[in-house]
């Protein structure tokens, strides 16, 4: 496999290990999902590949953008629209994905655990579909994926309220599929995957695609809209104003326009 510059990956035992190095936070960006769904595609090609493990070092599993390093991101005409044709890509591909959840999945980040088939956390997990705080629309496929994986009553509460779900609510929600000491997390994780490694590979492709059905496609048709509804708000001041209180760690105010 090629090295990349923000991943490693080893693959032992049918397991492959995708780990985001970009601590502390693992802020996302267009190369960084570039760089998941290329490796991703190498081992769907790879035979002594069955599962893959998604993993971060540092704090958190990934924080979202850095908008304290991306100010100006209110000035720009579509931010996401490369980023989420690279992330339609990860959605498309074929071998089941384990995330390994530690500190926060924020916003973006919340739409990359999403993108896993299952999500293993912590007492420290911490989810938070950000958007609304921030005077922005939902991304990363996330209006689709979300209310997935925890009803749409669930999905509807994170996304208005912008919520942090930590823990035992994630996993009482669904977001996280089991909860272990952080210290166990990473154990856990390969466990799980070793019981997905002994089944025949074959089979559990063909169950996977079965189980996911089109979303890859849902994913694909929905970004087009939530880019749309990202660059519209992009212009308010409501987006200018959640970005600013978010860099300088107060609430903010308000005013629908």
């Amino acid at each position: 496999m090629k090295d990349y510059t923000d991943l490693s990956i080893s693959l032992e035992n049918n397991i492959a290990t995708l780990t985001i190095q970009r601590p502390p936070n693992n802020f996302f960006d267009y190369m960084l999902i570039q760089q998941i769904a290329d490796a991703l595609e190498e081992l769907d090609a790879e035979s002594d590949c069955r599962v893959n493990i998604l993993a971060s070092e540092g704090k958190n599993f990934c924080a979202g953008a850095n908008f304290s390093e991306d100010k100006d991101m209110m000035n720009k005409t579509n931010p996401y629209a490369k980023l989420y044709k690279e992330a339609v890509r990860l959605f498309r591909t074929k071998k089941p994905i384990i995330a390994a959840i530690q500190g926060a999945a924020v916003g973006g980040g919340l739409g990359l655990a999403l993108a896993a088939d299952f999500r293993i956390g912590c007492p420290e997990s911490k989810f938070s579909a950000n958007f609304a705080k921030l005077g922005f629309h939902q991304g990363f496929g996330s209006s689709v994926t979300l209310p997935r994986v925890v009803g749409l009553q669930n999905a509807a509460m994170m996304l208005y309220t912008a919520k942090r779900i930590k823990g035992e609510e994630a996993l009482s929600l669904g977001l996280l599929d089991e909860m272990v000491p952080f210290e166990e997390l990473m154990k856990k994780t390969q466990e799980f995957a070793a019981e997905i490694a002994s089944s025949a590979p074959m089979a559990v492709e063909s169950i996977r695609a079965t189980v996911r059905g089109n979303l890859a496609d849902q994913v694909e048709e929905i970004v087009d809209w939530e880019l749309k509804e990202q660059i519209r708000l992009q212009s308010s001041d409501d987006f200018k104003e959640g970005i600013a209180a978010s860099l300088e760690r107060r609430v903010a105010q308000f005013n629908r326009s």
